[in-house]
């Protein structure tokens, strides 16, 4: 126990599990949703009696997804996509955060408040830009494009959670190094990204998750069929006024798999980088 902290009593205690198991509820519920819907005939779908609990299920939507569709071409891109764009922005990430924390230089303090700007800046109010940009150089629809326009979203947000991890390693680690004949590159690879590596694995976890969801840059900045990753294929289950159900819901619970398994194994990762500054020494 936390010294200073009075322990909760029991009425307190029953009020916060209440608000945490409805919070839960609350989120919960849209994925058990999507995952029953996936199951039902088209039929059940849109019975009233079966909307929480099928009274059948079928893997009938599974079938036609994988034998109809391009879901496993969608899944082989976006995974493609996302980690070439995550690689690209963990690098960059991790040289910017270095200089700003680890070099005195004029303009250090303006370059941070730039880097928190871009962070906080909904990447949908660059979408004319970023296409102009793209189109000027010759990289509308191709896979190179998407992922430089990916890192306009990418880069200040990793390289934020990059500053908040290389502030708190300790100064002296990094001058006995230097001391030690270490080059400034050779003290970042060798005793900052060690100590830092959680942090890193934060902003690659939170990056290709971002990526592997993307929808606007994506239909935005491309045409082609062999470009569409598993966010616009969903899009295609919805035909004029026909939404076919059954397999966007399966889809959808496909497109969630990879995402799912990877907080579920590296949520430790994840809850460090977004409670990291929180808690001082």
């Amino acid at each position: 126990m936390i010294s200073g902290v009075r322990p909760l009593s029991l009425f307190q205690k029953v009020v916060v599990y209440t608000i945490l198991g409805c919070l839960l509820l609350l989120v919960t519920f849209p994925l058990y949703w999507v995952a029953m819907t996936s199951f039902k005939t088209p039929r059940a779908i849109y019975d009233t009696e079966q909307a929480l609990i099928p009274h059948s299920l079928t893997l009938e939507n599974y079938r036609l997804l994988f034998k109809e569709t391009q879901i496993l071409d969608w899944i082989q891109f976006t995974a493609a996509l996302a980690v070439t764009s995550t690689l690209v922005a963990v690098i960059v990430a991790i040289c910017a955060a270095y200089s700003i924390t680890g070099f005195d230089f004029p303009g250090r303090k303006t370059l941070g408040f730039v880097v928190w700007l871009a962070y906080v800046i909904p990447v949908a109010l660059l979408l004319i830009p970023l296409f102009l940009l793209m189109n000027s150089l010759h990289l509308v629809d191709k896979f190179p494009g998407l992922v430089i326009a990916y890192q306009a979203g990418m880069v200040p947000s990793a390289t934020w959670l990059m500053m908040a991890y290389f502030r708190r390693l300790p100064k002296e680690l990094q001058d006995a190094a230097l001391i030690d004949g270490c080059t400034p590159m050779g003290v970042l690879v060798r005793v900052i990204l060690p100590l830092a590596a959680p942090g890193v694995a934060t902003a690659a976890i939170l990056g290709f998750t971002g990526a592997w969801s993307e929808f606007v840059l994506t239909a935005t900045l491309t045409r082609s069929p062999e470009l569409k990753n598993v966010s616009i294929g969903i899009l295609s289950f919805m035909v004029s006024d026909t939404v076919l159900w059954g397999q966007l819901m399966a889809a959808a619970v496909i497109a969630l798999l990879p995402v799912f398994l990877l907080y579920v194994f590296l949520q430790r990762y994840v809850v460090q980088g977004l409670t990291i500054g929180s808690v001082k020494g």
